[in-house]
């Protein structure tokens, strides 16, 4: 609970400064996305559920943990189990199968599961309102078995054995520039939408290839982050980047509005670059469905 609780917070703060880190607000915006029913529905879930009277006498769940032998850059299902033991629950049976072993062939046609590391968790579901509520909005119950289905990237596809979500982030700084903002206060903002790059690279604009990143995708201001591979998978990111960048013809996403994170360096004009404090209405933020 307190790894989701500790999200959250960082979404609070990221509202008080009325969009200025532009990609943290996704995390309100996108309430239909995984991130959301983590970081809002599920604490509200499982707090409204642990008080005294209910602890005595928690809901009893068996899980099955099912991934690859080999997964590794997956997405950790540990924060998602770590997360339902803080409700009033208690796991009396864990076990692990192999989406790559012969057996777990007919588990993985029964529930139709296309996607690993995943959980299924049977037994008291429907014990507490609250906690139906966590499975509604988190997967589907097949013949009482809960099966999550909002798997976060990077994860297995189970039908090609590959790995999905494979993402590099680029930071294109300017070291002479020593006024410009840090960029990797961009790393905050891409953990807050549980987004983990497979591979980073740092390059600067003066070098070869740093000019050669500037005129391929016609970059005016530095620094900035271009995102390549397969970031169609993070939905957390694809719904709001139109807010803060442009998706290039090779799909490479570059974010082209550093003035949202302070001083930086216009190419076009040759000088730094320090935005007015922002006196505007904060940005509005989708009201999230209860």
């Amino acid at each position: 609970m307190k790894f989701l609780k500790k999200l959250f917070s960082r979404g609070e703060e990221a509202k008080k400064t009325s969009f200025t880190r532009g990609i943290i607000i996704g995390v309100i915006v996108a309430v239909i996305i995984l991130v959301i029913v983590l970081i809002i529905v599920l604490p509200k879930i499982l707090d409204s559920g642990s008080g005294p009277a209910t602890a005595k006498n928690p809901a009893k769940l068996q899980v099955t943990i099912i991934t690859k032998h080999t997964c590794t850059g997956c997405w950790d299902v540990n924060l998602l189990l770590d997360a339902i033991k803080q409700g009033n629950v208690k796991i009396t049976n864990t076990k692990t199968l192999y989406a790559d072993d012969a057996s777990t062939k007919k588990v993985l046609d029964q529930y139709k599961i296309t996607k690993v590391p995943t959980i299924l968790v049977s037994g008291d579901l429907n014990k507490d309102p609250n906690m139906t509520q966590l499975w509604t909005a988190l997967g589907e119950i097949i013949n009482k078995v809960f099966v999550f289905r909002q798997i976060i990237p990077p994860y297995i596809d189970v039908a090609t054995g590959q790995l999905k979500g494979k993402i590099t982030l680029t930071y294109l700084t300017d070291n002479a520039c020593t006024t410009c903002y840090n960029v990797h206060l961009h790393d905050t903002a891409l953990k807050n939408l549980a987004i983990t790059p497979t591979d980073t690279k740092t390059v600067d604009v003066s070098s070869d290839e740093g000019k050669s990143i500037v005129t391929k995708y016609s970059i005016r201001e530095v620094p900035t982050i271009l995102i390549s591979g397969e970031v169609g998978e993070y939905k957390s990111l694809t719904s709001i980047w139109s807010q803060v960048g442009t998706i290039a013809s090779d799909g490479t996403y570059v974010l082209t509005k550093a003035e949202l994170m302070g001083t930086y360096y216009d190419l076009s004009k040759n000088k730094a670059v320090t935005p007015p404090p922002a006196t505007s209405t904060p940005a509005t933020v989708a009201p999230v469905q209860k």
